[in-house]
């Protein structure tokens, strides 16, 4: 027996001294977190897990653990190492701070794991408990992950809402770093909403920032997207300089973004076999469904411009087959439903509470009455508040309702649309087809020169004066142009038909001399016209005339 209490006695102190070490050790992982995460990882990962005795300590080991393999950019989605944190701290009083921690990890393996609707719900949490710790940099970090979740989800007005919350939080922070990353994902939102004024002025701000930090990595991302955005505008110079900015920076650093970005400057330019060149790069960079997507639609634009029809066919096909696939990805994991969700739960819960509490309010109200009185009217106050917030969340659950409307409208439209370009390149076909009949029936001959000269004409002839040729070209440039004949029809009722003919066919990208030969006008006449018309345009009233001088380049 007494051996026994020696050698029992003795494991105890082991134990103790052994649990010391470790918190040490945790105590230092904690301090090098932000600073060097590198170190902080290598620290708990050096820590024989079977060696912790304590619960508590485990817990945050565990939870210190998650912590370090997000800050290193480690995405787990496996939740066992954060249920432990969970466990201990579920049923014990903790801080806000722990409480916040737990939920915004649990929401990183949820998103990791492209479970959205549950990560939505995690990081809803996890805000609450960080206004309650008062925590700016908790919310920063809960705030751009948000961001990220409605990114994925395309609804990019949520993301930029919540980018901007989060440059709110670090702004009070005062970190650079941060600061410039948040502008980043703020651009980022602008760029997909279309807005390239405001994508351009913040990926400019961080581009500057980045440069004076000497964040490559940032650098590369923002001449990444101003090259893209330079690209849609038609600046092809600007683009290719920010593609050799990237190679001056990192002479291995180009990515799927920058070949994209050298394939669209070279096909623009006619030059199609450097088009493809940098094409079959970013194919074979290709990661997810979205990058597929978007290649299909670049190869629609360089086979279109090499005049090859049929492998653009295929690549329109294969680009509405991806596009369901991204659509029916969006529509059946919806991030505003979680956020739904929640609101309702919340709601529930509430409502069970104020029940729980009228009941207890009762039994005091029959025992000391004087207290009574207070408590009711301190809950009645307590339940005008809780019905208030009742209507805040039901307005925030219609106005989810509609976002989710709007995003099926804009989806319907671009099937639409996708429906109207593959009839266009069909008919498109039906009239090579004709002309490769003709020269194959009347091969090396007078008809045959004859016969294709007339079929060319009655083409011209139709585009002039066949109305339901007219009508087919002008609902093909509002469906590209944004409604932009609607709108001139609407603003400028005074211009002839012929004038609103003339800007359908620069609408639609026809040269002047293509013009001339429909309209059986010289090419002076046709320039003189399109100056007069820019002229008229310019010295309007119209709120968009930039936007129609603009289309008419």
């Amino acid at each position: 027996m007494k051996y026994l209490l020696s050698f029992l006695t003795g494991f105890l102190l082991c134990g103790c001294g052994s649990n010391r070490q470790i918190e040490q050790e945790l105590s230092i992982a904690t301090r090098l977190l932000r600073i060097e995460p590198d170190s902080s990882l290598r620290i708990i990962e050096n820590i024989d897990p079977d060696r912790i005795l304590r619960r508590s300590t485990r817990a945050k080991y565990a939870l210190l653990y998650s912590a370090a393999l997000d800050k290193n950019y480690v995405d787990a989605d496996d939740d066992s190492l954060i249920r432990i944190a969970y466990r201990y701290y579920d049923n014990r009083i903790c801080s806000d701070s722990v409480k916040f921690l737990i939920n915004y990890h649990y929401g990183r393996i949820y998103q990791n794991g492209d479970d959205y609707q549950e990560a939505m719900r995690y990081y809803l949490t996890a805000e609450k408990y960080a206004f309650a710790a008062h925590k700016n940099y908790y919310l920063g970090l809960v705030y751009s992950r948000i961001g990220e979740v409605y990114s994925e989800q395309m609804n990019f007005n949520g993301a930029l809402e919540y980018y901007q919350n989060a440059y709110g939080a670090w702004e009070k922070l005062r970190n650079p770093a941060f600061m410039n990353n948040a502008t980043l994902n703020i651009a980022n939102a602008y760029s997909s909403l279309g807005d390239n004024a405001n994508a351009v002025k913040y990926y400019s701000q961080a581009l500057q920032a980045a440069a004076q930090q000497e964040d490559n990595d940032m650098v590369i991302a923002c001449l990444s997207n101003l090259g893209d955005i330079y690209v849609n505008e038609g600046d092809y110079p600007k683009a290719l300089q920010a593609v050799k900015e990237i190679e001056r920076t990192a002479p291995d650093g180009l990515s799927i973004y920058q070949y994209r970005v050298l394939a669209k400057v070279y096909y623009l330019q006619h030059k199609i076999d450097s088009a493809r060149y940098y094409f079959n790069i970013a194919s074979e960079l290709a990661e997810d469904v979205r990058d597929d997507a978007q290649l299909a639609y670049l190869s629609i634009q360089i086979e279109l411009a090499s005049g090859n029809s049929e492998e653009a066919a295929n690549s329109i096909n294969e680009y509405i087959w991806l596009s369901d696939s991204v659509s029916r990805m969006v529509v059946s994991q919806s991030a505003t439903a979680a956020e739904g969700k929640y609101y309702k739960e919340q709601t529930a819960f509430a409502s069970y509470r104020l029940k729980v509490r009228t009941y207890f309010e009762y039994i005091v109200g029959l025992l000391i009455c004087t207290v009574a009185i207070f408590l009711i009217y301190y809950y009645q106050e307590r339940m005008k508040r809780k019905q208030q917030q009742v209507e805040r969340y039901m307005l925030a659950v219609d106005s989810i309702r509609a976002s989710k409307n709007r995003i099926l409208e804009h989806l319907a439209v671009k099937e639409g649309q996708e429906v109207q370009l593959k009839e266009l390149v069909l008919s498109r076909f039906e009239f090579l087809d004709q002309l490769g009949r003709a020269f194959y029936e009347r091969n090396n001959t007078k008809a045959q020169q004859e016969v294709i000269y007339k079929q060319v004409k009655n083409f011209f002839t139709n585009l002039a004066s066949n109305p339901a040729t007219k009508k087919e070209l002008e609902e093909i440039v509002n469906t590209v142009n944004d409604n932009i004949i609607v709108k001139l029809r609407k603003q400028f009722p005074k211009f002839k038909p012929a004038d609103m003919d003339l800007l359908c066919y620069i609408y639609a990208g026809f040269s002047a001399q293509i013009i001339s030969v429909i309209i059986g006008d010289s090419v002076s006449n046709v320039y003189n016209r399109k100056s007069r018309l820019k002229a008229r345009i310019a010295a309007s009233d119209s709120a968009e005339k930039d936007f129609f001088i603009q289309k008419m380049q």
